[in-house]
C-alpha cells in the first residue's frame, strides 16, 4: 500500500486518479477547495483523508505536514480553458503550487525519494459547473 497526495482531486484528471488509487488499496490524501465536489464513495472510503483548503492558502508548514510520509504527490491542477480561466486569478496556480509542494517534500527529507507527478488536461470543460468550450 502506497500513500499518495492528490491536489486538483475534484477535476477531470484528479477524480479518476483518486478513485483508481483507492480501488488499488492505496491511502490517498486530497487537498480540495470543496469536499462536496467529491463523490460519496470517495468521501466514505476508509483510505481517504480530505483536507478542505485552497492549495495556495496553506502555510509552508501545513504543506510540509501534508506531504510527510507520502510516497508520491500528484498535481492535477489546471485552468478552465477560457480567457478568464487562463489569464484570471490565480495566474500562476500550477507553477506556484508545484514549487511549494516540491519545497514541502524537500523539507521533510524523506529517506527514499518521493515521486512528484504533474498531470493535467487542456481544453476539458467541467460539466458540473456548466463551463463552455472557448475558441482556444
Amino acid at each position: 500500500m502506497k500513500t499518495l497526495l492528490v491536489v486538483g482531486a475534484t477535476g477531470n484528471t484528479g477524480r479518476p486518479l483518486v478513485e483508481q488509487s483507492l480501488a488499488l488499496g492505496h491511502r490517498v490524501r486530497v487537498i480540495v477547495r470543496s469536499r462536496h465536489q467529491l463523490p460519496a464513495a470517495v468521501l466514505e472510503h476508509p483510505n481517504i483523508a480530505v483536507i478542505e483548503a485552497s492549495i495556495l492558502g496553506l502555510s509552508d508548514q501545513q504543506l510540509s505536514d501534508t506531504t510527510k510520509g507520502g510516497d508520491a504527490v500528484a498535481s492535477c491542477l489546471g485552468h478552465v480553458i477560457s480567457f478568464k480561466g487562463i489569464f484570471g486569478a490565480p495566474r500562476k496556480l500550477c507553477t506556484d503550487a508545484t514549487r511549494r509542494l516540491c519545497a514541502a517534500i524537500e523539507t521533510n527529507r524523506p529517506s527514499s525519494p518521493a515521486k512528484f507527478i504533474l498531470m493535467n488536461t487542456v481544453g476539458v470543460p467541467n460539466p458540473d459547473l456548466h463551463e463552455k468550450r472557448s475558441m482556444f
